[in-house]
């Protein structure tokens, strides 16, 4: 079976000095190799095809026979890395918390251990009748998000 280690070591490698990052690296018991990876303006496949055959000529297929597939996470997953926070500063997420609270709002602000989120709360004074909506800007430790999507609208 092929190491996650050296893997990693060899898309790195495949991406530095570009907007590319890497996001996630599953490999399976019977070698197959899935790598996601993303950058700050998107990611064309043309670059998932250069890293994809960067990693191949890295790797002897006579040592190790194995299956490689290189893509971008997709909208629908979920962020893995604080760079996919990054990326999407300023655009709606949903995040839920690991407590299972859930709120939608925009990233304002990333910082190394937390994001800044933007979102409205509607709540309702006493005395009136009509609910009123606040703005609030909730910092949320990242070790305290259990998920986070970008919300997709159309």
């Amino acid at each position: 079976m092929l190491d996650k280690t050296t893997i990693t070591k060899i898309v790195n490698e495949a991406i530095e000095d570009t907007d590319s990052f890497l996001v996630e690296i599953k490999a399976t018991n019977d070698n197959k190799i899935f790598v996601y990876i993303d950058g700050f303006e998107g990611m064309p496949i043309d670059e998932c095809v250069r890293v994809s055959r960067f990693i191949e000529s890295k790797l002897d297929r006579d040592q190790e026979d194995f299956e490689l597939q290189v893509s971008s996470p997709g909208l629908d997953q979920p962020f893995k890395v604080i760079e996919q926070y990054e990326k999407h500063k300023g655009e709606e997420v949903r995040v839920i918390l690991k407590d299972g609270t859930t709120f939608e709002g925009k990233i304002t602000e990333v910082k190394e251990n937390e994001i800044v989120l933007q979102h409205e709360e509607t709540y309702k004074e006493p005395g009136k009748k009509k609910k009123e909506k606040k703005i609030n800007n909730e910092a949320i430790s990242l070790e305290h998000i259990a998920s986070a999507k970008t919300i997709i609208r159309f």
